[in-house]
């Protein structure tokens, strides 16, 4: 299930016990690069890189 605007808490507090994404986070790590793409391609600049995330934080969500 996927409800933009809807947090997880008032999703439980609904009666949701379980939240599948399927797809949605790599759909959502594509728009981000396609948006940074854009912006490169049509107005020349690099701002939406700064959205990007730092080795810092890759490395402490992939480290067990």
């Amino acid at each position: 299930m996927w409800a933009p605007g809807l947090p997880v808490a008032q999703l439980a507090d609904l009666g949701v016990r379980r939240i599948s994404l399927g797809g949605a986070l790599a759909r959502a790590a594509w728009g981000g690069f396609l948006r940074a793409a854009q912006e490169i391609a049509d107005a020349g600049t690099f701002d939406s890189l700064g959205e990007a995330a730092t080795g810092a934080q890759l490395k402490a969500l992939l480290t067990p």
